[in-house]
């Protein structure tokens, strides 16, 4: 026989580990936001040549490394704690697997951002505004990625995971395109070789954040409705 004692005993961890899991969520939703940030002045920085504004991104940067840490903390020592099954295992999962891929992101920002004060070394001319123009598209798509990702943390929803992966392939043509773009230049005026080959970096860092955005969105899915969508897409 369940006594009362033994009941609301049983009510308290029940509500004590859904808080758990809840501010597990939040901290996966800070984490993301902060990346968001760090594209959004990243990106403000390239168009304004602002250095000053690339080195506070950089700095920044190990508080996306501290996200991380603290999160690994939380799945560990929830695992520890509560032993989850079933759906809050799944949870726990996914949770541990998402911030790997956030925290590829903050890496690649950071290269990025690096990129900025490469492109803006005051012992070289500033670059030619046509080779910023496929970043600044390509930035604005990773920029559409995690605010998609971002409103699925916020809601608890998988459509905007879901749309992420339906724009996946507008973002490839943009990038292509880009690329292509960045060498027609080149052939046109051998002297932006050196600067075309550091925006193609740059591009191929954003290419990276788009990828692991997807990640993202597939293990969201994933956690959220229990739907492994990652070998559904030719």
């Amino acid at each position: 026989m369940t006594t009362l004692s033994e009941s609301a005993t049983g009510a308290h961890t029940v509500r004590a580990f859904d808080d758990e899991l809840q501010q597990l969520h939040s901290l996966l939703l800070t984490m993301t936001e902060l990346l968001m940030r760090q594209l959004e002045q990243a990106m403000r920085a390239l168009d304004a040549g602002d250095m000053d504004l690339a080195e506070k991104v950089l700095a920044r940067a190990s508080k996306v490394k501290h996200c991380e840490t603290r999160i690994d903390n939380e799945v560990l020592a929830l695992i520890a704690r509560r032993c989850p099954v079933a759906n809050d295992l799944r949870t726990a999962i996914s949770s541990s697997k998402i911030v790997v891929e956030l925290a590829k992101i903050g890496e690649e920002l950071a290269d990025f951002t690096r990129l900025i004060t490469v492109l803006y070394d005051p012992d070289t001319s500033d670059p030619n505004p046509k080779l910023l123009a496929d970043i600044i598209k390509i930035g604005d798509l990773i920029r559409l990625m995690l605010s998609k990702l971002i409103q699925a943390l916020e809601q608890s929803d998988t459509e905007p995971a879901y749309a992420l992966l339906r724009h996946d392939r507008d973002y490839e043509i943009e990038l292509q395109e880009g690329i292509r773009h960045q060498l027609a230049l080149v052939l046109k005026d051998v002297r932006m070789t050196r600067r075309a080959l550091d925006v193609m970096q740059m591009m191929k860092a954003l290419e990276r954040c788009g990828e692991h955005s997807r990640n993202i969105a597939q293990y969201l899915i994933f956690m959220l409705d229990g739907i492994d969508v990652r070998h559904a897409r030719g």
